[in-house]
């Protein structure tokens, strides 16, 4: 009864359009959250930091 209500999954060995789109989506989130994090993290580093001189010779 369930069996005739679910369709058969047809497996050709590759990805549709759609799943290329959300993986290439997902893999962009996932860089982009990587740099937005680094990012913060060397502005909230340099926050207090002086400015360096050279040293006199």
């Amino acid at each position: 009864m369930i069996s005739s209500m679910i369709a058969e999954i047809i497996y050709d060995g590759e990805l549709s359009t759609t799943a290329y789109i959300i993986l290439a989506l997902m893999f962009l989130l996932i860089i982009g959250g990587l740099f937005w994090c680094f990012y913060r993290a060397i502005v909230a580093a340099n926050k207090g930091a002086r400015k360096q001189h050279p040293d006199e010779i």
